[in-house]
């Protein structure tokens, strides 16, 4: 696992921060709001976009989840899907809402994946 506090510029060209977590193995790479900037779930796209530029990620095999208000209340995680139809940026965002439980298998299996 990898993880980095990552600075980006959103699409309101505010200098943006968040953290990302990264498991090569299994392809996923999390994307954690901290509250610097544009938040995570309005500049996605572009952070997607990011991780593939600044850490060498496979766009191809990224599994991408944002991670909002983590320790609050109202936390919430998503896997997010876009369209990559032209093959060159991430764009036109979806989320489909990963429940706590499967979250922590998820991660718990990125985990041991990699290890081996």
């Amino acid at each position: 696992m990898e993880q980095y506090n990552m600075e980006f510029i959103a699409p309101n060209r505010y200098p943006s921060e968040c953290q990302i977590t990264i498991y090569r193995q299994s392809g996923i790479v999390i994307a954690t709001d901290i509250d610097k900037g544009m938040s995570v779930t309005n500049a996605c796209a572009e952070i997607a976009n990011e991780v593939v530029r600044q850490y060498g990620v496979n766009p191809q095999r990224m599994i991408f989840i944002e991670q909002y208000r983590p320790g609050r209340p109202d936390q919430t995680t998503d896997l997010v899907r876009f369209d990559f139809a032209d093959g060159k940026a991430f764009r036109h965002p979806n989320w489909t809402h990963i429940p706590p439980d499967d979250f922590i298998q998820m991660i718990r299996i990125a985990e041991e994946t990699e290890e081996m």
